[in-house]
């Protein structure tokens, strides 16, 4: 190994660590390292990210399985998903960048792997990742999520992104990322554009120095071509269309707006998160939920700029703690839609249902955003 070049600064975030079988202290990555070091050859790490996940779950993980692989060229390492990858801009991020991913097989409990990591999620069975339950050994995250349980580490912290914390346990222990190897500029281009995508270009308020500092070491090493491609992604037609529903829809109480999509197919659920984004860029708004009916579940997207606002806290309330969660400034729900789900139902019946929906979600949230 390599050594460290001197960029990383002290932050004032701190790791949550959990270490049942080691005495503290132990930084993360030490624990990172001593756990792949220790696994045989042949056992395999499976990675599991949200179901839909977004640049920084995916660029977190394609980084930590590189790191695993350095630690332990003996193991395999496998990214699991269970839902869509469906945002045109993230299809494009894992195909430029040749991100091997898998779908996750709800039946199996994946217990013949020698190690289950989550990253950039906490919690399984509910909220963004319902496409499995299983017991995770290693939590990798910064949203607000502490779930109980034993693990051989928990890794939680406010930061901007989870890729900057993945950048720091290659960088702690001891490795770089070569401009003259083409997957080490693939995993720095893969962490450095998560790291832009959750910070929003480094200015969120969520943001750290941390951030900063694994920005600007990615920085020298990415490939800027490939950077300018996923930014500059096609945006489908549907995206369009489905904008023209959602100013037909929308209700403006002083500065919240709130507006939905109606039907969506199951690989446009992220035209939410777009155009919730873009009614946030509105003149007096400042708080924006966007939501829609998928198959059998109510999905929804929320974004403020009102630093009074608890967007967790509205999340929890509105949709329940187990189907929603959020980070600084942007969350979302995906909630089962039970006896009320009109998947399979006449046509009649199902603009009834979402006309209900959307009239008792549309006052209940405005309800609850104009009480904070």
């Amino acid at each position: 190994m390599s050594n460290v070049e001197p960029m990383l600064k002290p932050d004032d975030t701190q790791a949550v660590v959990i270490t049942p079988d080691k005495p503290a202290p132990n930084e993360p990555h030490e624990i990172i390292f001593d756990t792949v070091k220790n696994l045989k050859r042949g056992e395999k790490v499976a990675i599991f990210t949200q179901d839909n996940p977004d640049p920084d779950a995916i660029g977190s993980a394609f980084g930590l399985a590189w790191l695993i692989r350095k630690i332990n060229s003996g193991v395999s390492v496998h990214i699991y998903y269970g839902g869509e990858i469906s945002h045109p801009q993230n299809r494009t991020f894992v195909n430029l960048l040749n991100i091997q991913m898998r779908r996750v097989d709800g039946n199996k409990d994946y217990e013949d792997h020698g190690l289950k990591i989550f990253v950039d999620v906490a919690s399984s069975g509910q909220k963004n990742l319902q496409s499995i339950t299983i017991q995770p050994d290693i939590i990798i995250d910064h949203h607000e999520d502490n779930p109980e349980g034993d693990y051989i580490l928990k890794d939680i912290r406010v930061m901007g992104a989870t890729a900057t914390i993945i950048s720091e346990y290659i960088l702690k222990a001891g490795y770089q990322l070569s401009e003259e190897s083409e997957e080490d500029v693939n995993v720095a281009t893969a962490l450095l554009f998560a790291i832009e995508n959750d910070t929003g270009n480094l200015v969120s308020e969520n943001t750290r120095q941390l951030d900063i500092d694994c920005f600007l070491y990615l920085l020298k090493r990415v490939d800027i071509n490939i950077i300018t491609n996923v930014r500059n992604y096609p945006i489908p037609r549907y995206f369009f269309e489905l904008e023209e529903i959602a100013n037909q829809n929308k209700k403006i109480v002083g500065s919240v707006l709130v507006t939905g999509l109606e039907f969506l197919k199951p690989d446009r659920r992220d035209a939410l998160p777009y155009i919730a984004d873009k009614f946030l860029r509105m003149e007096g708004i400042e708080t924006v939920v966007v939501f829609g009916i998928i198959d059998d579940h109510l999905v929804a997207s929320l974004r403020t700029t009102n630093k009074s606002i608890s967007l967790n806290s509205i999340c929890h309330s509105i949709f329940g703690e187990s189907y929603s969660g959020a980070k600084t400034g942007s969350g979302g729900a995906r909630v089962p839609l039970g006896l009320m789900a009109p998947k399979n139902a006449k046509e009649e019946v199902r603009l009834m249902v979402w006309e209900a929906l959307k009239t008792k979600l549309t006052a209940e949230i405005i309800d609850k955003i104009s009480g904070q």
